[in-house]
């Protein structure tokens, strides 16, 4: 099962990423697709975000032990996709969200305001 983890709050969702988002700019994005209201993600997913991706295989059954193993939790800190984007209501109880990386137009940007 795949969760999004933002602070102590695990989100059963589906992610989709995107290396360059010719919707936003090219820059890589990841699209969150979760059970929220549209305006309880635009209150979670705000700009400067930090939040994960969390992976937690299912458990299986030892073949030889006979002893159900569950594997540890994969945890993917996804903190760089902080820019908050587009909020999707799809219309079924779901909402997709979209966070971006900075491009590097927008960090240039903020380097020489704060260097000027």
């Amino acid at each position: 099962m795949t969760y999004v983890k933002i602070g102590e709050q695990r989100l059963p969702a589906t992610i989709r990423g995107r290396l360059a988002d010719g919707d936003w700019d090219g820059r890589e994005s990841k699209a969150v697709t979760c059970s929220l209201t549209y305006q309880e993600a635009m209150e979670l997913f705000v700009e400067g975000l930090a939040w994960s991706i969390v992976y937690q295989a299912d458990s299986y059954v030892d073949q030889s032990t006979g002893e159900t193993v569950t594997p540890e939790e994969e945890i993917y800190d996804n903190s760089a996709f902080s820019v908050a984007g587009p909020v999707t209501d799809n219309r079924d109880g779901t909402v997709t969200v979209k966070m971006g990386k900075i491009t590097d137009r927008e960090a240039l940007e903020e380097l020489l305001e704060v260097l000027g």
